[in-house]
């Protein structure tokens, strides 16, 4: 039975498995954990696990803020990630339900997400559970 729960400190090394045997990134796990702790300590930064029994095999991250369209603070979902053998089990659709249930209790209205162009999988499983297509998003790296 999966669990669902807020992040915990301990949950640092499963996330950063999840993000580099699940998703490819490799992710030093002292600067994850300093990233970690400074999206928690500023207090618009959230993180809930999926569990199953001890082990984590999903997670999801989001921040709330403001913007010039929203009467109300909205939600910016920045991750969901589940480990790929606990895939297509209902795990996502679970954690992204944790995430509305946070919006709905704080008076938010408006999620919204970014997904890579090539993840076509993803966009499936986002309409699949009530969201749409909306605009593009861009990056410029400065480095």
């Amino acid at each position: 039975m999966i669990i669902y729960r807020k992040f915990q400190e301990k949950d640092i090394e499963s996330i950063r498995d999840i993000l580099d045997k699940d998703l490819g990134y490799n992710v030093v796990f002292s600067d994850l954990k300093a990233r970690i702790e400074e999206m928690t300590q500023r207090g618009n930064y959230h993180i809930f696990v999926a569990c199953d029994q001890e082990k984590i095999v999903g997670y999801a991250g989001f921040t709330t803020f403001l913007a010039f369209e929203v009467d109300n603070e909205a939600v910016k979902i920045l991750a969901l990630a589940v480990k790929a053998d606990y895939r297509r089990q209902g795990i996502g659709k679970g954690l992204m339900n944790e995430v509305e249930i946070f919006a709905k209790m704080n008076s938010m209205n408006v999620l919204s997400l970014n997904s890579g162009l090539v993840r076509e999988d993803a966009h499936k499983f986002y309409e699949s559970i009530g969201y749409y297509k909306k605009s593009y998003g861009f990056i410029k790296n400065l480095s």
